[in-house]
């Protein structure tokens, strides 16, 4: 079965780079599987850490844009923090889909799908960052946080051609959890 889109989003900004879903928006899977965005739905883009968007991308642009609409909502993004980690896993699989879908190389879909599984494991990284007092929108260089994630990402990227190239998604599982648990 192919895989497809409900159409384009319909969204409405409502805050700093939140956004909120006007109409009901879906991603069918290859499997079948209906990944439902609801109308009302709360967005905040593609869960990439804020240090990688000037080398992967930001939040909403891009090839990735349709599928982490439905990222979003699978994941909890705002709205429904309550998803276990196994969920996020089989939502963060369905992104990489959506996004080979959309036209993403292989590699970028990869790198994409490393930074949605990076996303989660990021933002638990400001207790240990605390010397940083600027706001966000005031930061203007790299802070010590932002060169963490970044060497952090890339290595994990650098070793995965492997998996990428095969489109292995177990193997660069096993790859960042590995690497991430090594904090």
């Amino acid at each position: 079965m192919a895989s497809r889109f409900s159409g384009e989003p319909l969204t409405r900004w409502n805050g700093s780079r939140n956004m909120t879903l006007e109409e009901d928006f879906f991603f069918e899977d290859s499997n079948g599987k209906i990944w439902r965005a609801p109308k009302g739905s709360c967005l905040n883009g593609a869960t990439i850490p804020r240090a990688l968007w000037s080398s992967v991308g930001a939040p909403f642009s891009g090839r990735y844009r349709r599928a982490s609409v439905v990222h979003d909502v699978a994941v909890g993004e705002l709205c429904n923090p309550d998803v276990s980690s196994s969920d996020r896993k089989i939502a963060d699989r369905m992104f990489y889909q959506a996004c080979r879908h959309d036209g993403c190389s292989r590699k970028f879909a990869a790198i994409l799908y490393i930074g949605v599984r990076f996303g989660s494991w990021s933002s638990q990284l400001g207790s240990i960052f605390k010397s940083n007092e600027l706001l966000e929108s005031e930061i203007v260089r790299d802070s010590p946080e932002d060169v963490y994630v970044q060497s952090k990402f890339w290595k994990i990227v650098d070793s995965s051609n492997e998996a990428i190239e095969t489109e292995n998604l177990e193997i660069l599982d096993q790859i960042i959890e590995t690497e991430l648990n090594a904090s």
